[in-house]
């Protein structure tokens, strides 16, 4: 019952986000001429004037009402029944209609003005559409995220007349590209260029106007829009983990590698989050940060991290903020926030198998020997043994110092008869439990 109860809240809140309108009316009434229509006897009713309108629901009842009497009574003094009646030329509505979202009325009258008995039925030009209302975004956004985000029916819409305008260093202007999108789901590289930040100053104030080709009248948008922004981090391209040298050893690393280097004073500073069999441990989270960047060959540009790391699952999370000289200052700008995931594998386990091929065959010969073979590790590492002569339970003896070798197997020879041991490992160091 909980779970039902919480669903439904849900519900709730995103019908009442979705519920929210704005209509925007533009019209233009046509002169009738008074002397063959006197003025009592033609009426227009519409049931939303010229304006814009606050909407609490997701539609709206439109309609145009126009009506014109003809008196085909005998007489103009008659009093009483003087026989004939009085009728309507018009007598059903123009328009009646439910508005949803992006639904619209575009009625554009071409006839002469003023106009004579009997007039048309729709003597005006009338122009309305519906629109969801959009928010302003929660946080600051970067110059490579959408100002708006698209509209929840994923689709991108065009709304005939709708001119967006921004506050420059001089004033409010036009956005010459993007006219009749809405809502304005482009990036501010995409409407200004890469220049975008000599256009305006501070944050990017917007705000649409209404037209329309039967009038010179504009209607702006309900609403002034402030979008807070920031600069974009560098763009992520890529995480190369780095494993542990050994499967037993806490030394992985990993590389970032993004779509561009730093600006002058700008810091790149990355936070990690690790993950054990319990969960994120978020008592300890290494951070790490520089203002140099590696050019690699292929146009991306790489920091590769200094600490040391065990094998695991782990979440980056890094962003840019200015400094000055190197020094960050007291009161920075951060840049937008990017996180990603990525697994640090543990480097292939050091193996092999030993067998005996013959025992010393006289005594003090030392002509024993022993198989190391399925030698294995991570790659195409080369490997080392040691032999060492077991006295006792504690004392050890080299018989046989470190040896190089490559392959999957060599013959150790020259052995007495006697207890022994072997070590083996590979170049890296990683060692490996022999017999």
């Amino acid at each position: 019952m909980r779970v039902a109860m919480f669903y439904c809240f849900l519900c709730s809140i995103v019908f009442n986000i979705n519920a929210q309108s704005e209509l925007y009316v533009l019209k233009k009434e046509i002169l009738i001429d008074p002397e063959n229509c006197p003025i009592d006897k033609v009426s227009l009713l519409v049931s939303h004037q010229q304006g814009k309108y606050d909407i609490s629901d997701r539609d709206v009842k439109v309609y145009i009402d126009f009506t014109q009497i003809i008196d085909e009574r005998d007489g103009n003094d008659c009093s009483g029944n003087c026989g004939g009646t009085l009728f309507d030329e018009c007598p059903n509505t123009e328009v009646n209609k439910i508005l949803n979202h992006f639904d619209r009325i575009d009625v554009l009258y071409t006839g002469s003005n003023p106009i004579y008995c009997v007039a048309p039925c729709l003597p005006l030009s009338y122009y309305a559409i519906l629109l969801p209302k959009i928010n302003v975004p929660n946080g600051k956004i970067c110059e490579r995220e959408a100002i708006f985000v698209r509209y929840s029916d994923g689709l991108n819409h065009n709304v005939n007349g709708l001119v967006w305008e921004y506050y420059s260093n001089s004033g409010w202007k036009e956005i010459p590209n993007h006219k009749n999108r809405y809502p304005l789901n482009v990036s501010l590289l995409d409407v200004f260029g890469t220049s975008w930040q000599s256009q305006f100053s501070g944050n990017l104030q917007l705000r649409f106007k209404f037209t329309a080709p039967f009038t010179n009248d504009v209607i702006y948008s309900l609403n002034n829009y402030t979008i807070s922004l920031t600069t974009c981090s560098p763009e992520f391209s890529a995480i190369n983990p780095i494993k542990t040298k050994c499967n037993y050893s806490d030394d992985g690393s990993f590389k970032l590698k993004l779509k561009r280097t730093l600006d002058t004073n700008e810091n790149l500073v990355m936070t990690l989050y690790y993950e054990y069999d319990t969960g994120y441990d978020l008592a300890a989270n290494p951070q790490e940060s520089t203002f140099n960047l590696f050019n690699e060959s292929d146009g991306t540009y790489s920091y590769t991290w200094v600490g040391h790391l065990p094998a695991g699952n782990y979440k980056l999370k890094y962003q840019t903020k200015l400094g000055n000289g190197g020094i960050v200052s007291s009161d920075p700008t951060w840049a937008t926030l990017s996180e990603h995931l990525f697994t640090i594998g543990k480097a292939k386990k050091v193996a092999y198998f030993a067998e005996k091929i013959n025992d010393e065959s006289c005594y003090k010969v030392k002509d024993g020997k022993i198989r190391l073979y399925n030698v294995s590790s991570e790659g195409n590492r080369t490997f080392s043994y040691i032999v060492y002569e077991v006295q006792g339970t504690n004392t050890l003896t080299v018989l046989k110092n470190w040896t190089s070798f490559s392959g999957n197997n060599v013959v150790v020879d020259q052995l007495k008869r006697t207890k022994l041991r072997v070590k083996l490992k590979d170049d890296q160091g990683c060692f490996a439990k022999g017999i």
